[in-house]
């Protein structure tokens, strides 16, 4: 179980968020005959072979003006990164976005993953170069096409599907439709359950996705990391996913929220947050507050006073 955060005042609209989350929930959530644990699908899987050029493309945060496009590339180069985009109502207009200098990371594996320990060169995991964009200004409700571009100019097109996006309906609107997951990893179980996110999201069923903590699973072993992205790409590289960290971001393996915080950005600059760790984004009727249960919460703490803060400032 995660610890509770402190006791806060909310203001109206975040009852109308939590009303309305409840409301969606209850009348989407359908019983599952899944019964005890799925297996891992192995790093084997053809699905995560290492493909040339730009890949393991998503999309992260859900505020309706603003998205950050993050890949990877395997060439060795740290050129900067680059997306295009253009509204898809305007096809013959594209625009280039700069964004930094791609950037790597290296970890030792976990134990579990590598035995060897940090005297064993093999056990040192290097990441391929992280590219990182965000995208601003973008209108509400707006369906997007995009590209990315790395690496000695390289553009990565993959089907009109996954490189295009929707931005979540305007602050005040009446209403969003979010998919909220969580614990996901990579088991038969969980392609499973992105698949059926996937075809709401075709069918225009969710506008965006919360996912609540511990997305792959890696525990340590950082080329789950890359598998997690792989495997899934299909669903995040075409939806907006406001993330916040749980226990296997940050404990589990040694985590330390090293891999999350490289490959996961989020807007908490915009949010008036000084962490990553915690932030908040409007769409619709909701003003949904992303909080951290692996930070101090307590009062006087900073999480602790920017919610507070957040919460005061609501209409």
């Amino acid at each position: 179980g995660r610890p509770p955060l402190g006791r806060l005042p909310y203001c109206k609209l975040e009852h109308s968020m939590m009303h309305i989350l409840a409301t969606a929930l209850s009348g989407t959530t359908r019983p599952s005959n899944r019964v005890g644990g799925s297996p891992l699908i192995p790093l084997s899987d053809p699905r995560n072979a290492q493909r040339a050029g730009p890949e393991q493309i998503h999309l992260t945060g859900a505020s309706v003006d603003s998205i950050h496009v993050t890949w990877s590339d395997n060439d060795t180069s740290t050129a900067p990164s680059v997306v295009e985009v253009r509204a898809v109502s305007d096809a013959a207009s594209w625009t280039a976005v700069p964004g930094p200098s791609g950037s790597v990371y290296s970890a030792l594996q976990a134990a579990d993953a590598c035995p060897g320990g940090y005297t064993d060169p093999s056990c040192i995991y290097t990441s391929s170069v992280l590219h990182s964009v965000q995208l601003t200004q973008l209108e509400p409700a707006t369906k997007y096409e995009y590209r990315v571009r790395s690496a000695a100019g390289k553009v990565q097109e993959r089907s009109s599907r996954s490189l295009r996006f929707t931005t979540p309906p305007a602050a005040g609107s009446p209403a969003v439709r979010f998919g909220v997951v969580a614990d996901l990893g990579q088991t038969t179980n969980s392609s499973a359950t992105v698949a059926g996110l996937q075809q709401a999201a075709e069918d225009g069923s969710i506008d965006a996705i919360l996912l609540g903590g511990d997305l792959s699973y890696a525990d340590g072993d950082h080329r789950r990391w890359d598998s997690y992205a792989r495997l899934f790409e299909g669903l995040w590289a075409g939806v907006p996913v406001a993330h916040v960290g749980g226990n296997h971001e940050v404990s589990s393996g040694g985590e330390n929220w090293l891999a999350y915080s490289r490959r996961y950005p989020n807007g908490h600059a915009a949010a008036q947050s000084d962490s990553f760790l915690w932030y908040s984004l409007e769409a619709g009727p909701a003003h949904v507050m992303m909080l951290c249960s692996y930070a101090a919460s307590g009062p006087g703490s900073p999480q602790h006073e920017w919610l507070r803060d957040r919460s005061m400032t609501c209409p």
